[in-house]
């Protein structure tokens, strides 16, 4: 299973990074380094600074920490000396990034505590409610709502690139029938209970129900997986490929969940009465469906063979092709008012780049892919929750209306939850391991950061006062389910993890892993040395 998805503590990186550039086991402050104090050089940055008031705060993070300081100043002095008085304190940008700066740290703190795997999305929103709701910034006044859409339409694009490329083929292979299940039963279920009481709990229109109803059935990969690598580390989970499993399911759940989002956005917001150009004439679902898998998979054809497999460059050539493809189709679809279309091709295409790599490049490792978009995620993740959680104002919630989001949203829960474990009958799991996996699909998160916004800015932007309510009920109940589930789906899958899994060895996890490399091997075709070749004609 390819970790480089999933978030990783950041002082972690010295000690678990077996392709570092520097092959040096030397894990010492600086020891080679003579003109350091005598009793720093030795002292190894995998210990503690201190055992009584830091507890497992390392030097590794210690580097790390000082590491990131430096790069904020830099950053800031460098704004500052192309923008001017903006970067100030009480400029608009100044606020933006003040924004930015305190979701990233509020973010990975809370990551930190040890137990509960919260992930980052859940500080760095919280960091976002905290700035807007104690007056300290105010990103509508300083910024404007046109700006604050495209800060959330870029990022977003680098949620479905990742969605994407992190699909695999092997567990499709094995457990077809498992993993489709449990990737579109639950959230379709659940979409459908949402729905239902979004019409009748909080009187929405039906489209606007089922609107609603995709925003919230979707899973955020994030916690999951999180959380099933921390418990593989530790051996549970591991007899059954569990991680492989959930992950798999849960980016095609992603798939199959932003396409029903983007038919009901454009149903909800394409007004087809008068048309303008050639493509208003085609149905809004329709359009948007078609514009987004046709380009989407022609762009994906695209990068398949170019660049040519064997050029010197073509890793970089492919990640910046995947960048600058889901960019173009996002951004060019919000022009023509097919915002979820743009969406979708991205995740198309990037499947079906990876795909067409792996089958023209025999074998194919698509793990510094994932890394380098990884890290442009890393980046991008408390831009984007961060200013998502200074548009969110608690001060005008009805506590009434509170209660009725609550409970449409665990009903919809309760549905996922028992329809997931129904998904798991026809799998090789024992009882104990399908209550797991029932539990690990309550997470929510990223996704509902990324979609409830892009309804709200285009309501805004049609200027009408009853789509733009509605949009506003949405965003509200899409933060209920990221502040309360985010957290306690993390918990209760560390909680229930060592309870519900079975553990294998060390030696037999490194058994199982020799097999499956010898299986692929064996599945290559014989090739002869072209000189071989050469000779025999």
């Amino acid at each position: 299973m390819d970790t480089s998805g999933a978030e990783a503590p950041q002082g972690e990186a010295i000690a678990d990074s077996p392709d570092n550039s520097e092959n040096d086991d030397d894990l010492t402050c600086c020891r080679r380094a003579t003109c350091c104090y005598p009793s720093l050089r030795d002292v190894l940055v995998t210990e503690p600074v201190n055992e009584r008031f830091c507890g497992p705060f390392t030097y590794a993070n210690l580097f790390w920490l000082i590491t990131v300081l430096a790069m904020l100043l830099m950053s800031y002095a460098s704004l500052y000396f192309y923008i001017g008085d903006p970067l100030l304190p009480g400029g608009s940008i100044f606020g933006l990034f003040a924004v930015v700066v305190f979701a990233y740290f509020l973010g990975w703190t809370l990551a930190y505590l040890p137990y509960l795997n919260l992930p980052p999305v859940f500080g760095m929103l919280l960091a976002g409610i905290v700035v807007r709701n104690l007056d300290w910034y105010d990103i509508r006044e300083s910024l404007g709502t046109g700006v604050s859409s495209k800060i959330r339409t870029f990022s977003v694009t680098f949620v479905m690139l990742r969605a994407g490329l992190q699909l695999t083929s092997s567990a499709l292979r094995e457990h077809p029938l498992f993993v489709l299940n449990l990737a579109v039963v639950p959230c379709t279920v659940e979409m459908l209970t949402v729905a239902l009481c979004c019409r009748c709990l909080l009187d929405y229109p039906w489209a606007w129900a089922f609107l609603t109803g995709s925003i919230i059935a979707c899973i955020s990969p994030v916690v999951p997986v999180n959380c099933i690598l921390a418990l593989a580390e530790r051996g549970y989970g591991e007899d059954k490929d569990m991680a492989t499993l959930l992950f798999t399911a849960a980016s095609i759940d992603d798939i199959h969940i932003v396409s029903v989002y983007a038919i009901c956005f454009a149903f909800i917001f394409t007004h087809d009465d008068q048309p303008v150009r050639w493509w208003s004439y085609v149905p809004g679902s329709l359009r948007d469906l078609l514009m987004g898998v046709t380009c989407g998979a022609a762009l994906g054809l695209f990068f398949v063979f170019f660049p040519h497999r064997r050029h010197k460059y073509a890793l970089w050539y492919r990640v910046c092709g995947l960048v600058l493809g889901s960019l173009m189709c996002t951004s060019g679809a919000s022009k023509i008012a097919i915002t979820g279309g743009g969406f979708l091709a991205t995740i198309i295409m990037s499947l079906i780049a990876t795909t067409g790599w792996r089958v023209l490049s025999v074998p194919f490792d698509v793990k510094p892919l994932r890394k380098a978009v990884h890290i442009m995620w890393h980046f991008m993740q408390p831009l984007l929750v961060g200013v998502i959680g200074a548009d969110i104002d608690f001060r005008n919630w009805s506590l009434a209306r509170f209660g009725l989001y609550i409970l449409c949203i665990a009903l919809g829960l309760l549905m996922r939850t028992a329809f997931a474990y129904l998904a798991t009958l026809h799998a090789p799991f024992n009882v104990r391991e399908r209550v797991f996996v029932a539990l690990s699909w309550l997470s929510k998160g990223t996704l509902q950061a990324a979609l409830a916004p892009m309804t709200f800015e285009q309501a805004r932007q049609n200027d009408d006062p009853t789509e733009l309510a509605l949009a506003i009920d949405v965003v509200r109940m899409s933060v209920v389910s990221i502040v309360f589930l985010a957290p306690l789906g993390a918990i209760i899958m560390m909680l229930t993890g060592p309870l519900l899994l079975g553990r294998t060895s060390d030696e037999e996890h490194r058994r199982r892993r020799e097999l499956s490399y010898l299986r692929i091997l064996s599945l290559q075709p014989l090739r002869k040395r072209r000189s071989t070749a050469i000779r025999e004609l």
